[in-house]
């Protein structure tokens, strides 16, 4: 008997963890900004000229249905790619995750601080290249996310406003 509630109570549990989905307060209207004109790539990033490069395979495999819009530039000796999100989306993942998908190896360094926000930021090596990468999302209002699990939670939930900026740096190290 004992081991029935337990399956019992189980159960229960993950019916009310797969109903909880539809009773998350979800304010998609208010946070997507699908009806919002793409402003245009900067022309700088960090005072440096951005120049405009080709976007990696995997890239314009992502970006093909990516709500928004991808670019890949280089600033100097660093490479910036921006995505501009016109919504909340799991197609929005952190540049770790994706790098580590690609078989490099992540090791994680302390927040960056700047005048802009704060900045997740991590170590990427493979083959002999290392890399410092730093990545954050910037919301509509001005409001900044220093890694995008913190900004998917408030723009899914509708308390961040879109469209949104996700900016990862790489500098060699």
């Amino acid at each position: 008997m004992h081991g029935k509630w337990k399956r019992l109570f189980a159960y229960l549990l993950l019916v009310l963890a797969a109903g909880s989905v539809f009773v998350v307060p979800r304010q998609k209207e208010a946070a997507a900004a699908e009806g919002v004109p793409f402003p245009g790539w900067p022309s700088s990033w960090d005072g440096v000229p951005l120049v405009a490069d080709a976007l990696t395979e995997q890239e314009s495999v992502f970006g093909d249905r990516f709500p928004g819009r991808v670019a890949r530039f280089h600033a100097g000796e660093a490479t910036v790619v921006l995505r501009w999100a016109t919504e909340a989306t799991h197609r929005v993942h952190s540049a770790s995750a994706c790098l580590r998908a690609s078989g490099w190896s992540i090791s994680p360094l302390p927040m960056v601080r700047r005048s802009d926000g704060a900045w997740s930021c991590f170590r990427a090596t493979r083959d002999g290249v290392t890399c410092r990468v730093r990545e954050q999302a910037r919301a509509a209002d001005g409001e900044t996310f220093p890694d995008v699990p913190t900004w998917f939670g408030k723009a899914f939930l509708g308390r961040s406003p879109g469209p949104w900026w996700i900016v990862t740096v790489s500098e060699p190290e």
